[in-house]
């Protein structure tokens, strides 16, 4: 997943020749559409073009829906679309779906709006729901633990879901990205391109490098009003912050702490914030001896400066964290927890390590486990400025402390468990959004259940398991909190992750640009509001 510098470039030479797109657009194909796109492309608008970046944000490795998180970017690019999407208030609303009715505790009634239709022109009904559900379940293990359904029966534009357990979170589910809907056919390429429902459709796509698209002439929602949209991949700060003063792009999407603040004192561009769930942490490998030893794992935490990461590393976009899920959320924060470790503390640290009789018997400045030196790795994405940073920091303190800390710095995301199992990290940084419907079950289901898909570390407590079945199948909004709270001490007493942060969506771009606001959810990016004046 080596970053390259081709997109940047492709982004300058797109701007010389911006002039010749009307007359491109009829001669080169889309591809996994037919050529009357192309005339939708060049009529939708008067030739305006979006340019964005980011050095985290767009990298599908496949234009596959059912590939790992693919659907995910897929949604941010503004290719697919779901039943239902997120507010702003990270609530449920009907997008596809024209309203969501409860039968009862398993069953639900979902009847989908009329006129649909896919990028290749086919429309969509409740059946084309179904068959996009079941390849998707087929080709990601990650589905059943998003929506297990018993059965899906189709009926014109209604569809009816069966759940195998009560699921009182149903509508929240609908908005996973994984759960987009995408035309299932034998003449699809699906790695290639997939025909979606939303506003745009791929033109030119590089993975983990570059997207280009155009709109989708048979947008069912209005009309897309960019003639084409270039998403690229920038290997890091400097070069993408350059690229936004050079004029190369106009919008950066979750820029780093340095880069935001140098784009916003110019006061040449606008910014959009808001508060999401999202939580930087560290997943601990719980199948490696060291690992295994509480005081270890508790050292580490102690060693973490949470207030210096959000104040000077993140520069105030982010806020510390001493629990689990972010404070803004209901079932969030602190109140109501047993907080061992509330404060950056190396003294606590050591003394910890030495109360578990982990103590540094030759005088080298590490400790030893049973004859074994203290000595740990900490897998780091040097894509995320702020990681490298906060690596560096606590490396100086564990340190401090008795424990070697080797920084194993990588070009890559470690987002599934064969990369994780691959490198075999003791520990490693990670960023997720934690409950980006507000579904408090959303990240227990992927990560603190004992076989789930995201439970890279092999983490597993048997009561743990036992609250996250039962909030599965809980109705009232306030016992869900109140069980989402108990596995966040679960979580915090056996330290299985250690969540430092909270952190903001942001979006900077230039002041002819509008339709790019942050999304709480971080599921959208480009939407059919996305315009240039």
């Amino acid at each position: 997943m080596e970053m390259t510098k081709k997109g940047i470039g492709r982004i300058f030479a797109t701007m010389l020749f911006a002039g010749l797109l009307a007359a491109a657009l009829t001669m080169v194909g889309c591809a996994g559409n037919d050529a009357s796109t192309e005339s939708k492309a060049s009529s939708a608008s008067t030739e305006k073009t979006l340019h964005a970046g980011s050095t985290t944000y767009f990298y599908a490795e496949s234009m596959d829906p059912a590939s790992d998180w693919d659907s995910w970017y897929l949604s941010y690019y503004g290719i697919v679309e779901n039943l239902c999407k997120v507010s702003d208030d990270l609530g449920p609303e009907p997008w596809l779906a024209k309203q969501v009715e409860r039968q009862d505790d398993r069953t639900w009634i979902v009847t989908l709006n009329d006129g649909i239709k896919f990028s290749n022109g086919k429309s969509v009904d409740a059946n084309a729901v179904k068959t996009a559900w079941e390849r998707t379940y087929a080709e990601n293990s990650r589905a059943t633990e998003v929506l297990d359904y018993e059965s899906l029966e189709a009926d014109g534009n209604t569809l009816t879901i069966t759940t195998k357990e009560a699921l009182p979170s149903l509508e929240n589910t609908l908005c996973d990205p994984l759960l987009c809907v995408y035309y299932v056919g034998d003449d699809v390429n699906y790695a290639e391109s997939t025909p979606g429902t939303g506003p745009y459709v791929m033109k030119e796509f590089k993975a983990e490098d570059h997207i280009v698209m155009v709109p989708n002439e048979n947008y069912w929602n209005g009309t897309p009003k960019l003639s084409e949209v270039t998403l690229t991949c920038f290997a890091d700060d400097n070069a993408i912050t350059m690229a936004m003063q050079n004029g190369e792009i106009q919008a950066v999407a979750m820029p780093s702490a340095s880069t935001l603040t140098t784009l916003e004192a110019s006061g040449d561009y606008q910014v959009s914030q808001r508060t999401n769930s999202r939580a930087d942490f560290i997943r601990m490998n719980m199948t490696h001896p060291l690992i295994q030893n509480d005081a270890i794992r508790e050292a580490v935490a102690y060693c973490i400066d949470r207030n210096g990461y959000a104040d000077t590393i993140c520069k105030g976009s982010s806020a510390a964290s001493w629990g689990v899920y972010s404070p803004t959320l209901p079932f969030g924060g602190t109140d109501g927890l047993d907080v061992t470790v509330s404060s950056c503390d190396v003294d606590a640290a050591s003394k910890a390590l030495e109360a578990a009789g982990i103590v540094d018997t030759d005088n080298d400045g590490v400790r030893e486990l049973g004859g074994t030196p203290v000595e740990l790795d900490l897998y780091t994405c040097t894509k995320y400025e702020r990681f490298v940073q906060l690596a560096d920091d606590l490396q100086s303190k564990l340190a401090q402390a008795g424990i070697k800390l080797n920084i194993v710095p990588t070009d890559y995301f470690m987002e599934d468990a064969e990369t994780f199992a691959k490198d075999d990290p003791d520990m490693a940084l990670d960023s997720y959004a934690m409950a980006p419907t507000g579904n408090p079950a959303y990240f227990a289901n992927i990560a603190f259940a004992s076989t789930s898909s995201n439970n890279f570390g092999k983490y597993s407590n048997p009561d743990v398991d036992a609250l996250i079945a039962k909030l599965n199948t809980t109705f009232d909004e306030s016992e869900r909190n109140t069980i989402a709270k108990q596995i966040s001490q679960k979580v915090l007493n056996d330290l299985p992750f250690v969540f430092f942060a909270n952190s903001e969506s942001t979006v900077v771009y230039d002041k002819n640009v509008s339709g790019l606001d942050a999304a709480p959810s971080e599921y959208y990016f480009v939407t059919v509001d996305t315009d240039v004046k």
